[in-house]
């Protein structure tokens, strides 16, 4: 009995390590697919500030020399 107790409790340990390293590996994840966000929207917004100045000034030169 004594050492059918002693198998649980090293079962119920692994049984832990394995839920905490799913939920660190989650947490990775997570981190992974902000930073994969980032890395497409960042040059997309810095993209869009120089389309958006481009048409600004190309208005404005519109407007004075026509």
């Amino acid at each position: 009995m004594l050492e059918h107790d002693k198998e649980q409790a090293v079962l119920e340990k692994i049984h832990a390590d394995i839920s905490r390293i799913y939920a660190e590996q989650r947490k990775l994840n997570a981190e992974a697919h902000k930073i994969t966000r980032e890395n497409f929207w960042y040059p997309m917004g810095v993209a869009m500030a120089v389309v958006a100045t481009i048409a600004s000034i190309t208005g404005m030169a519109i407007k004075f020399f026509l």
